[in-house]
Order: C-alpha cells, then structure tokens, then sequence
C-alpha cells in the first residue's frame, strides 16, 4: 500500500518528494568521490543519499539500472538577476524522464530506480553541469528537464530559491527520436512558444550539450 502510495505522488515534487522517497526505500549509498569522512563531517541525508553526483545515468545505492539512450550533457549557469554576478556554491537539482518518457522512482516498474536524478553545486563561474541521456516525451508533453536551485548543499532540499523546467528545441528531438529507442517519443507535435529553451550543440555521435544560464 505504501508503494502504491508513492507511485500515485506527481514526478514533479522535486527534492523534498523524493529524498524522502530514497530513504523510505534504502536506496542510500555513496556517490563516487563522496567518502566516508565527508558523510561524517557534513552529516547530511542528501549526501548519504548518493543523489550528489555529475554523471546521473546510472543508479546509485542499491539501484542497479542504467538509462540508455543519446549522450547529453546538461550545462547550467546560475547567475544574480539583479548583478548577473555568477552564484558560486549554490545547488542544484535535476531530474528527468528516460528515453521512453518515464521517470525512476516512479515510473511503472522503475519504484528500484533512481537514476537520471542528481544535485551539483555550481563552480567559481556558476556552472552546475550533469552527464546524461537525451529524455523522451512523458505523456505526450514536449521533452523537458526539471531543476531546482537551493543556496547550499546544506540548505536542500528545506530552502528551495528557484524550481522551473527547460525544454529542448525542436530540431534536436528530430535529429534524436529518430535514433533506435526513442520509437514512443516519435511525431511529437511542438508546444509552440516555450518559457525556457536550452541552446542544443553537439552531435548524435559524440552526444549533445544542453546549455541554460539561469538567474536567480
């Protein structure tokens, strides 16, 4: 009944949703680079939880699934809105479908899962960036990447700033649902006007780079 419960909760909830739902299910483990010394010393649930990480394709803890699909490389600037000076440490959360338009955690079938989910905090120069796979189209909505942006790793997931989605452009989806496994996402049709659009490079062979400056 618990997981039933769970799985009815919207994908969207973000990091106060799903810490919690990692925990509950003892998904937990350290993320490569995260030692024993520093969960001590930072005592952090969000750290423990194995969700700080860069490369957020596969699993962690005891997850053991792998997202396939087209590379991407998720690439966010955060900045003051009212400066433009670029945010140094703050954190960020993203988190997205796979490539056939499903999330882990929640998802059917995928309540063991938890990759294409990960926190970052942004450099000297206010980029966060992430390794991933290009997402699939989640119920018919055009293909998006949700984030959220927190003033610290410790501040997470209590004092959320900033929550939004980015899209993807058009010739992008093309070029990638063309590809073997995006079958579901085919003859998308395009949303018209998008809030927030990603700027697409790259290619199909050695993977695309999605970048996004945000300001807070």
């Amino acid at each position: 009944m618990t997981i039933m419960l769970e799985l009815a909760t919207r994908h969207d909830g973000g990091l106060a949703d799903d810490l919690p739902t990692v925990l509950r299910r003892r998904m937990m483990g350290l993320a490569a680079g995260v030692t024993v010394e520093t969960v001590g010393r930072e005592a952090s649930h969000l750290t423990r939880s194995g969700l700080v990480r860069g490369d957020i394709r596969c699993g962690f803890g005891t997850a053991p699934g792998v997202a396939r699909g087209v590379r991407l490389d998720v690439r966010l600037r955060l900045t003051s809105a009212n400066s433009g000076r670029p945010l140094a440490g703050y954190a960020v959360y993203l988190w997205h479908a796979d490539r056939d338009g499903n999330y882990s955690l929640y998802g059917p079938g995928l309540e063991s899962e938890n990759y294409l989910r990960g926190v970052q905090l942004a450099d000297s120069a206010g980029w966060a960036r992430f390794t991933s796979v290009f997402p699939g189209a989640h119920d018919g909505r055009w293909p998006h990447l949700h984030f959220e942006v927190y003033p610290s790793l410790a501040a997470a997931p209590a004092t959320r700033l900033h929550t939004s989605e980015i899209t993807l452009p058009a010739d992008a989806c093309s070029a990638v649902y063309a590809t073997p496994g995006y079958e579901s996402s085919r003859g998308l049709g395009h949303p018209g006007a998008t809030v927030e659009m990603a700027c697409v490079t790259g290619d199909l062979r050695r993977g695309l780079v999605a970048t996004r400056t945000i300001g807070i």
